[in-house]
C-alpha cells in the first residue's frame, strides 16, 4: 500500500492521480488517498470531517496501515515539514510532486521542468514586441512558484525596453490573485502583456480585464500555466505552457514503488519532465495605444 496526500484539486492533479492509481494498480499495490483539508474551486459545497491543524493526525492514519511509501503533493508537502520526521523515521520513501523538500529531509522529486516554462513564456511574449510586462506570481512559499517566477525573469533581464512588474498572490487567497490582477490594470502604465502562474490565476485576469472593459487579446494578451482542460474553451482560448501530469504521476509512483523494494537505493533525486509552449488566441502582438487609456 502506497499514502497518497492529495486531493483532486483541479484537472492538473486529477490527471497525476490517475498516473497514480494506474502504475500502483498495474504493480498490485492499493493507494490510500487522504487529506487534511477539502479544496479546490468549490469547497464550501463539500462535507468533510476532516479540518485545519491535523496533519498529524492523517500521518498516523497513514503510518498505521502499514504503508511502504508516501506521495506528497505541494500543499502537504508545506503543511508537513514539521512531521516529515513520522516517515523518515520509519524509513519511509516519500516523494513529493510540484514541491521540493529541503535536501536534509532526503526525499525525493518529481515535477515539471518549471524553469524551461518559464523561459519559454518570456521569450513568445517578447518575440510579440511586449515590453511593459507583467507577472502575476504564485505564493513564494511554494517551490514551483518560484521557480517559473525566476526563470521568466531571468530571461527578460536586459532585454532592450522590457519593464517587468511582479504581483505576488496570497497563499490560500479564495478569489486566486483578483486583487493584484486589478491593480496591475489600473496602472497609468499598464503591462501589455500579463504571464499568469496558472491556468487560474489566468481565469482571475481574464475576470480583472472584463471589469475594466479590456480585450483579450486585442488589448491584453493573457498566457498561463499548466494547460488545463478548461484553457482551450476559455474565450478567447488561452495561451499555455502544457505539463505532463498524467506522467508525472506514472513517474512518482514508478519512484516510490522502485524506493519501497530496494531497486532504486539513491535518495534526494530530483526528476523534471517536460513542458510545451501551446500557442493559442489568448497572445498576440500589443496595441500601440495600450496602456494609456
Amino acid at each position: 500500500m502506497i499514502g497518497v496526500m492529495m486531493p483532486p484539486f483541479d484537472y492538473y492533479w486529477s490527471e497525476v492521480l490517475y498516473g497514480i492509481h494506474d502504475v500502483l494498480t498495474a504493480a498490485d499495490n492499493v493507494p490510500i488517498t487522504l487529506w487534511t483539508v477539502h479544496s479546490g474551486l468549490f469547497p464550501r459545497r463539500r462535507n468533510s470531517s476532516t479540518g485545519k491543524g491535523d496533519e498529524l493526525a492523517q500521518i498516523h492514519r497513514m503510518v498505521d496501515r502499514r504503508v511502504d511509501g508516501v506521495i506528497l503533493w505541494p500543499s502537504f508537502a508545506q503543511l508537513f515539514v514539521e512531521h516529515i520526521h513520522e516517515f523518515s523515521s520509519r524509513n519511509l520513501p516519500v516523494v513529493t510532486i510540484d514541491h521540493q523538500l529541503p535536501a536534509e529531509f532526503n526525499s525525493d522529486y518529481i515535477g515539471s521542468d518549471e524553469a524551461s516554462g518559464g523561459r519559454m513564456v518570456a521569450e513568445h511574449l517578447y518575440a510579440l514586441g511586449h515590453r511593459r510586462i507583467a507577472h502575476l506570481a504564485g505564493p513564494s512559499v511554494a517551490t514551483w512558484a518560484l521557480a517559473r517566477r525566476e526563470a521568466f525573469a531571468d530571461a527578460l533581464s536586459g532585454l532592450p525596453g522590457v519593464t517587468l512588474d511582479i504581483r505576488e498572490a496570497t497563499a490560500g487567497e479564495t478569489d486566486l490573485g483578483i486583487i493584484p490582477a486589478r491593480e496591475l490594470l489600473t496602472l497609468p502604465e499598464r503591462p501589455t502583456a500579463i504571464f499568469a502562474a496558472s491556468d487560474l490565476y489566468a481565469k482571475t485576469v481574464y475576470r480583472a480585464a472584463r471589469e475594466l472593459n479590456l480585450r483579450v487579446p486585442q488589448d491584453l494578451t493573457v498566457v498561463g500555466f499548466s494547460d488545463d482542460d478548461f484553457a482551450c474553451e476559455m474565450s478567447p482560448p488561452l495561451t499555455s505552457v502544457r505539463q505532463p501530469a498524467y506522467e508525472i504521476g506514472q513517474r512518482a509512483a514508478e519512484v516510490v514503488l522502485g524506493r519501497s523494494s530496494g531497486r532504486i537505493r539513491d535518495r534526494g533525486r530530483h526528476e523534471e519532465l517536460p513542458v510545451q509552449l501551446i500557442v493559442r488566441e489568448s497572445s498576440d502582438a500589443p496595441p500601440p495605444l495600450a496602456g494609456r487609456k
